[in-house]
């Protein structure tokens, strides 16, 4: 399952695992590797041609209900937990202060979602 979620992220992200260290939030991001997500924005904020970026892993909240919710779309919709994993990844990103990629597929599939 999180392997497809990697997948599906295009290595947007150098690990997917779930995690014990949040309470409320479905997920975060962490990073690994001399540059962090802090660091990386910094250095993109600078005037300069060169892109900097820290190794993103995203995590989990293993013990929220969208973990559990995630778990049975893999089981049964490949397709809606792929969605899924690109909103989660999105919100993740918004969370940490980071621009979120793909707005407009994004956008389209949080109305998709809540138009069912």
């Amino acid at each position: 399952m999180l392997n497809l979620m990697k997948e599906t992220l295009n290595n947007e992200v150098t690990d997917v695992k779930f995690t014990h260290r949040l309470k409320n939030h479905p997920v975060c991001l962490v990073s690994e590797g001399p540059i962090s997500i802090e660091m990386q924005k910094v250095f993109n904020a600078m005037p300069t041609d060169e892109n900097i970026n820290a190794k993103i892993i995203l995590e989990i909240n293993e013990s929220h209900p969208i973990a559990k919710k995630l778990k049975t779309l893999y089981e049964n919709d490949k397709e809606k937990f792929k969605n899924y994993t690109k909103i989660l990844y999105s919100q993740a990103r918004l969370i940490e202060g980071l621009t979120c990629k793909n707005q407009s597929e994004i956008s389209n599939l949080i109305c998709e979602l809540l138009s069912e």
